[in-house]
């Protein structure tokens, strides 16, 4: 691990349009997890959803919303800063509350995302405030996973000890001062597993959001049942659910599926 503040030396960087200007984004040439996000995110383009009927009814609720109201995404699993800077691109007067767990990512992350609207918490969501276990499982940059502190099954392959983390709730973050003013528009979920916990108990703030992304791990967690807390959340809650990729993608039909916007 890099001292604290320095970033690592094999660094690459390209560039990219943002909002009609020119960006230079960084990125580890040696990792296959910052290559693969790359990929997914700007070129794949994963995230986006405009050419579907749902697609465009949460593009003409932004469109409406944003003339008098900032957008507010929250960005769970915000890696080196490939999903901020595609969100704040994508859509216009928006501020974005990454949340990423490991420092050497939060690094590139802060590098990445300089001067945007955004505001970066290192550490990790779950369903309360407080810490949780952060252990790297060896699937490079992009598969930091969390557990309860106490928990089995969380092993680090570089240390054997898993890492202690803040972890910050839904409800605290939209009561953060960075968040004050914001209307909510976007929940992103790409944990590794913690969705478990994220969605463990009460989930009143899913219905403050037209869209929710979130990536599932059954795959890499086999009858661990980390999707049956979202399985049920969804089914407490009434969205249309659209799958992209590895992503599913939950439009909440209470604020987007009668409204008129203009």
């Amino acid at each position: 691990m890099s001292p604290e503040g320095e970033l690592p030396m094999d660094l690459g960087m390209f560039q990219l349009s943002l909002n009609e200007s020119q960006r230079t984004f960084i990125y580890r040439k040696t990792s296959d997890g910052d290559t693969g996000v790359i990929d997914q995110i700007f070129r794949n383009r994963d995230y986006e959803i405009a050419g579907t009927e749902q697609g465009k009814r949460l593009v003409a609720y932004h469109n409406a919303i944003s003339k008098s109201q900032t957008s507010l995404i929250i960005d769970a699993g915000a890696n080196i800063g490939a999903s901020v800077v595609w969100f704040l691109s994508r859509w216009p007067n928006c501020f974005v509350f990454g949340i990423e767990p490991d420092g050497e990512n939060h690094k590139i992350l802060s590098v990445n995302t300089a001067g945007l609207n955004c505001y970066n918490f290192l550490g990790a969501v779950s369903n309360i405030d407080g810490e949780v276990a952060l252990c790297d499982p060896g699937r490079s940059d992009w598969g930091f996973m969390t557990r309860k502190i106490d928990s089995e099954g969380c092993q680090d392959n570089s240390s054997g000890k898993a890492a202690i983390v803040p972890s910050i709730s839904p409800d605290s973050i939209l009561q953060h001062n960075a968040t004050q003013g914001l209307c909510p528009f976007i929940f992103k979920v790409d944990i590794e597993g913690g969705e478990a916990a994220l969605f463990d108990g009460e989930c009143s703030w899913l219905s403050k959001f037209p869209l929710l992304i979130i990536e599932l791990h059954d795959w890499m967690l086999p009858f661990s049942g980390s999707s049956k807390p979202f399985l049920k959340a969804m089914a407490d809650n009434e969205f249309d659910i659209l799958h992209r990729g590895e992503n599913i993608f939950a439009f909440n039909r209470t604020i987007l599926g009668n409204a008129k916007f203009e």
